[in-house]
This record gives C-alpha cells, structure tokens and sequence, in this order.
C-alpha cells in the first residue's frame, strides 16, 4: 500500500501529542480531595472535592503511579473502603488529623420517648442481617445492657474432662454437641419471661469464652439452648478456676439497670438507651455500626499509607470467636498484601479487632487504639514492624482478646504501651524477631493462662527492655514473660516486671535463656518452668518476700510415668534449669526453695541450691521507681557481670515514674 508522504509525520505528532495528554491526565489525577461538602459529581480538585474516599478511589484506577487522596476534615458515615491491585501505590491522608472521623457505621435519627428510654427504629435487625454489640454516643462507647450488672451468675453445667496441651489435641474426650449448646441454670438468677430473640450469653472458659444467642428456653428444667456452638464445653475447666463455672446476660431490658446503657431489641427492631441525666435528646449524637471493615486491602495490593484519621464503629457477626477471638474481622482488614502502612491513627469503639492484616512489610505506628470489642492489632507475616503506639481498654466484648497477636518472621514490636485488658499484652511474635522496650501494665484482670508478652512454639525470637507492671493486692499471676509449647532457642533478656507473681514462665521449652533481668515482687514470686529442657537461667536479680522455682531437675526423668500420650513422651526427659551461673536472689524471708517436678507431677521440695556464682543476697538496689538501676554494692553486680540498665524511655511517650508509683512500693 502506498502511503501519503506526511503519513508518518501525522502518526509521530499524534502519538506524540496522546501521549501528552495522556500524560497530562496522570499528572492532573496524582492528588484528589474529599469533604463532606462535596459532590461525587465534582471533578475531585480542592476546589470541587468528592464527597466520598470511594469514589475518589475509582476515579483513581483510570491512572497509573503514585497518587494521594487528602480528606478534610469532618465526619463520614458507612464508610467501607474496599482496596483491590488497582488500588496500589496510594496514600489516604487526613487533613484535619483525628478530627476527620471514618464510621463504619450510620448515625441514628428521629428518636422518641418510651418511659425512662429513647428508642429509634433499625429496620433490618431482626434477622440479624443488621446486628451490632458497640453503641457510640457523643463519640464514647456506651456500655450494652448487662445482666448481672456486676459479676456474673454461676451455672449447674459439669464438664469433668482432663485438658491435655493444645499439642496434645486439646480433650481427652472430645464434647459432645449438647454438652456445647446447653445450660442449665439456677432457677433464681432468670425468669421465664427471658427474651431468647434478644439475650445473648457470655460463657466463661479459661483463656476463652464463648458469646451465644439463644434459640430455646426450656423453662421447666431451666435449661437454656444455644444458637451456635460454644467453644468449650460449659462448666470445662471449673475444678481449677472459678471463672469457668460463670455466665453473663447481655441484651435484655432486665439488664437496663443504669443510664448510660443500650439495648437491641430485634423484635421490634428498636435501639433503646437510657440517657444520661446531662445529656438531652436534641445533642445526642448515636452511631450505630453496619459493617465490619471501614477499610479492607484484599489480595496483593502494595504501597499504600493510611494517615491521620479517626475510625470507628464497626460490627461482628454472632458466632465463636475461638482463641484470643481470632475468627472477627479488624476495623483495618487486608489479606496477602504488601508494603502497607498505618500511621498517626486513632481506632477506637470498633466491635472486633482494630487492625488485622496478613502479608509482608506491614507497618503501625503512632496509633492509639482504645474500646474494642475484641484485640488491637492481629498480624500474620514478615517484616511486620509496629512501633510507638498505644493499645488500651481491649477485649470489652470477647474477654479473650489481647493487645496484639502476631506470627510469622522477623518481626518487630518496639516502644508500645499496652494496658487495660482482660487477657495477653503481646500474644505471639513470630520466629526470629524482636519485643523491645515495650511497658505492659493492668492486663490478665480476668482470664487465665497468657501472660503480659506470650509466645507458642517460636523459634530464636528476642524479648528485650520491656516492663511490665502489675499490683500487689491484684491476686493475678500475671506470667510476665511466658515461654510456651515448643518455643527453641529464645532470649529473654535485660527486661523487668514489678508484681508479677510469675515473671517467668516457661512451659514445654528447648535451649532458651532468661538472662539479665530484673523481677520484683512485693509478696512470693515464683519461677517456673514445667517440662523445659536445657533452660539458661544467669545474672538476673530476684526481690521478693520469698522466691519458689518449680520444675525439672536433672533427676526428674527418672519419676516421670510409663503411660504419656505422644506430645508428652517428647518432653519426659525434661531436666529443667541446666545453667544458674551469677544470679543474684534476695528473699526478704529467706525462703528460697525449689519444687521438683516429674512432668506435672510433684516429686519434692528442698531449699535451691548456691550454683554456679549465684548468691544470697540484697542486690541493694536504689531507682526501682524511676526505671534507672543503680546499686549500693556496685562490686556485687560488677563481679557476677550483671548489667544495670535504663528503662527510662520505655513505651510510647510513656511516664514510667508514674506507671511504676501506681503499681510498686520501694
């Protein structure tokens, strides 16, 4: 075919000139802008913002590069974000810092009187298709109709099954449906007016519990009926905690015992709160949740920053949330994603976890976490950096909970304050990683087992600098640093715990070292390691009334019984502490013993012996309330190579001095 002579001229200036405009687009689209005053309609400039973060993101995946979204400030309702590939290389950034608030749920309107209550309609509730366990009021969670209002009811359920070890398999006996799905009851703690469509129970276990709702009332035998299985048995592990033998109601009218409390009355499809004496109903602002995520990454999106907001509100669904409430979703949820970070956030008053995500060089930082349902941040993956943040009032929903669960490798949980929890501080870290100059204070208020930083099956992983902090009168054995069930050559170092009761804590272990720390206890303190094998124990300073160590000893294996299942039989030759070198132990009572164990069995008690450079002794130490140790006896310390450290800039702009006086007596 024959060309004209400017034919390629006229494809090189029109290529030429596409591609400029092109170019032009990309640039024009790098920075969008979203207010409550906008549009969707508007083109997404400062001048002509989008009403809402979505659509500036689907505006966005018409271009390539970086690009920024800025949000001003205000508040902005049903909020939930969904990130895909396209979505990469983004950063959200708010302009108004925390004042600009994402909900995950919508405000309610157009209440009216009904006695002492307000009540709006929730259409949709019924069912549960709309169903949520968080109420914000005036930008505070209110507290959900409880019943007892303190406390808790004790059921007639038994459950006389021995727990073996999770590695074991759990129980001996597996349950049986109905033993999960039933609960008999004293006939003077519930009526039979109980709204089964309305009330839901806690059922307490150990380091679990189980939230059900109901679908039966079988009200000559007193006996209630589940609408989804609890995770353990009721009444299962009641012969060693009384907590296991407890049950609350939440949801009903029996529990709007004081103002300042909500409940959901699905029947009617109403939300009823009884306000406070100074709040009117013309200022009262109410947020109820509709979603479970305000922001979700789904697989493979890279390169994005969330900066600056407030996010709240935010639902779960009404199932068994299993250990430490796993199985619920994170205000911030992402699966498989890369290189994601979340900066300078405030989460707050959401129904399951804060942040849960999966995937690899994810960063926290700068955030402050407070009022959730169930945990503040759950993580799976490498290069999981959270760093500088404060997690607190955890679990108020799934008393399980904890400030943060983690797994994976090369890990780094460094300068956070996490406190106020019913349960772990730090539950699990992953192989090969690092807790660093983290403070933990007022956890484990109400479930057992755990401890202030736990960790299941790691490997070489580092616990570093940390402080944690308990009272003396609390009648908690916190477990400060708590080596668990096939954990391998970890260090435990160079941290201190005041009150603890338990500051170590190693189950089940091979070849790790507590070395170098510091553990002051007003009342008994005890050191145990049940089944822990070739256990490193050199240069820590003990203070406590009177100090008890508890475990194996080189003699042990040979009280140990013929008949173990196969996870035992690994550990039946477990000799405890193989290495005592340079400790220093003061004993205000000069009790210093050791339990010799045989597995769990007891074999015998003897006062521990001098091994190794270890002494008797006051270690004299002076700053045990500002965190900065020095000594009286410096030739002491120096002679066994002990270090004296400064835990002065521990935790996240923490005031440790105070933290210290609330919980410790000098």
């Amino acid at each position: 075919m024959k060309l004209p002579p400017n034919f390629a001229l006229f494809v090189y200036l029109s290529f030429f000139g596409l591609l400029n405009s092109s170019c032009e687009k990309q640039e024009s689209l790098a920075v969008l802008y979203v207010d409550t005053a906008g549009q969707d309609t508007n083109e997404g400039t400062e001048a002509a913002p989008f009403l809402t973060i979505a659509r500036a993101l689907k505006e966005f995946r018409k271009s390539s590069g970086d690009k920024t979204i800025i949000v001003k400030e205000g508040k902005y309702f049903n909020v939930n974000l969904e990130f895909d590939k396209e979505d990469s290389n983004v950063t959200l950034k708010s302009e108004g810092g925390t004042g600009t608030v994402l909900y995950g749920g919508q405000k309610l309107t157009h209440f009216k009187k009904e006695g002492r209550f307000i009540y709006a309609d929730v259409i949709g509730t019924r069912d549960r298709s709309w169903d949520f366990r968080v109420l914000e009021v005036n930008g505070e969670r209110r507290e959900r109709a409880r019943f007892p209002e303190v406390g808790a009811f004790t059921h007639l359920n038994a459950f006389d099954v021995k727990w073996l070890s999770s590695e074991a398999g759990g129980w001996e006996r597996k349950p049986t449906d109905l033993e999960k799905t039933t609960l008999k009851y004293k006939v003077e703690d519930l009526s039979d007016s109980l709204d089964i469509n309305n009330a839901e129970l806690t059922i307490f276990h150990e380091w679990d519990e189980s939230l059900v709702g109901l679908k039966g009332h079988d009200k000559e035998n007193k006996t209630l009926l589940f609408d989804n299985e609890s995770q353990h048995p009721p009444g299962a592990f009641a012969e060693r905690n009384a907590n296991a033998q407890t049950y609350v109601v939440w949801n009903t009218v029996e529990g709007m015992t004081r103002p300042g409390t909500w409940y959901l009355d699905r029947t009617r499809e109403r939300l009823y709160y009884w306000p406070k004496p100074e709040e009117l109903i013309e200022d009262l602002d109410i947020v109820v949740p509709r979603h479970q995520n305000i922001i979700k990454f789904n697989n493979g999106v890279k390169n994005v920053t969330i900066s600056g907001f407030t996010l709240a509100s935010t639902t779960t669904k009404l199932v068994t949330g299993g250990y430490a409430a796993l199985k619920f979703e994170g205000a911030v949820s992402g699966n498989e994603v890369h290189n994601i970070s979340l900066e300078n956030l405030n989460i707050k008053n959401v129904g399951g976890w804060a942040v849960k995500m999966s995937g690899t060089h994810i960063n926290i930082k700068g955030c402050d976490i407070a009022t959730c349902g169930a945990g503040a941040i759950s993580y799976k993956g490498d290069q999981v950096n959270i760093v500088n943040n404060r997690l607190h009032d955890i679990g108020l929903v799934y008393n399980s909970a904890v400030g943060i669960f983690g797994s994976g490798d090369h890990n780094t949980i460094q300068n956070n304050e996490i406190y106020n929890m019913p349960y772990c501080g730090i539950n699990g870290i992953g192989h090969n990683s690092l807790v660093e100059n983290n403070i933990i204070h007022n956890i484990k208020t109400f479930m057992q087992d755990g401890g202030a930083i736990y960790m299941f099956g790691h490997k070489n992983t580092v616990v570093r600098n940390n402080v944690v902090l308990s009272k003396s009168d609390s009648d908690i054995n916190v477990y400060a640093y708590y080596l668990d069930e096939g954990c391998e050559n970890c260090l435990v170092e160079q941290n201190v715990s005041y009150n603890a009761k338990v500051p170590v804590q190693a189950h089940m272990t091979r070849n790790c070292r507590y070395e170098n720390n510091v553990f002051l206890d007003e009342g008994e303190q005890t050191i145990a390691y049940a089944n822990s094998s070739d256990l490193s124990f050199k240069r820590n300073i003990l203070v406590a009334k009177a100090i008890h160590f508890k475990g194996p000893d080189k003699s042990s294996p040979e009280f140990v019984k013929e008949e173990l299942n196969k996870v035992m039989k690994g550990y039946s030759g477990a000799i405890g502490i193989t290495s005592w070198d340079n400790n220093v132990l003061y004993s205000a009572s000069n009790d210093i013993i050791l339990t010799q164990l045989a597995q769990y069995d007891y074999v015998t008690t003897k006062p521990l012996e001098k091994l190794d450079g270890t002494v008797f002794t006051s270690p004299e130490l002076n700053g045990a309330l500002q965190g900065r140790f020095t000594t009286n006896n410096i030739t002491l310390i120096e002679s066994k190579g002990i270090k004296l450290l400064d835990f002065s800039k521990a935790g996240c702009k923490s005031n440790l001095p105070e933290l210290i006086s609330r919980y410790y007596k000098d």
